[in-house]
């Protein structure tokens, strides 16, 4: 039951537990007694114990040199969890990007409508003497409908800046993920077929190609 990163970047243990724990390395810190009592781990052939894995090798009469390494497997797993952790993330930020560019679209066309009420009340004030409290109104209203607008604008440029950066951080170390992932997949695949045993790799092909498609 491992640690899994939630929507606002904490830590749960297991499928039901609370998103409070601050740094992964403090979920399974916590919940350290679960290993010790549960005397099942997974292994390469599925979900047995690694004693009855090594009967199962011994059954077999495999010699060392095409037993699959049970470190590259966990290299796998690590692997998959970390991709997993970093879809989130990935998905996030180019939503955000897409809102803030939507917003930016929109506040466009209202500065531009703005800044027409305003150029219109400008004038009036200056023609229309008799209105000219009137039209000090209008034009003080606009004004500070423009600079509502242009603060809303600015914001959400900033935002788009920011997230493209992190976004940028968080691709870097999909790629990395993505090429050791697909690295350990392929030596998983082949040191399988040597084997000639069938070792279950659907969720981290599927993950690895969600993360290609992120990037």
């Amino acid at each position: 039951m491992p640690c899994t990163k939630c929507k606002d970047g904490k830590y749960k243990w297991g499928k039901t537990g609370s998103c409070k724990y601050d740094t992964k390395a403090d979920c399974e810190s916590d919940n350290k007694d679960y290993y010790k009592k549960n005397t099942m781990k997974p292994t390469p052939l599925g979900k047995k114990t690694y004693a009855e894995y090594e009967k199962e090798l011994k059954k077999y009469n495999l010699s060392s040199a095409y037993r699959v390494e049970l470190g590259l497997a966990d290299d796998v797993e690590k692997l998959t969890q970390q991709a997993k952790d970093l879809i989130p993330d990935l998905n996030r930020d180019i939503d955000a990007i897409k809102v803030s560019e939507k917003n930016i679209v929109t506040e466009n066309k209202l500065l531009t409508k703005r800044e027409g009420v305003l150029e219109k009340a400008d004038k009036k004030k200056r023609e229309l003497a008799r209105a000219f409290e009137s039209a000090t109104d209008n034009a003080s209203t606009a004004q500070k409908e423009v600079r509502e607008s242009e603060s809303t604008l600015k914001s959400n440029k900033d935002s788009v800046n920011f997230y493209n950066k992190r976004l940028d951080k968080t691709k870097g170390k999909a790629t990395k993920i993505k090429t050791n992932l697909q690295k350990k997949l392929d030596a998983l695949e082949k040191a399988a077929k040597d084997l000639g045993v069938k070792i279950p790799t659907g969720e981290s092909t599927k993950v690895l190609k969600k993360l290609i498609s992120l990037l």
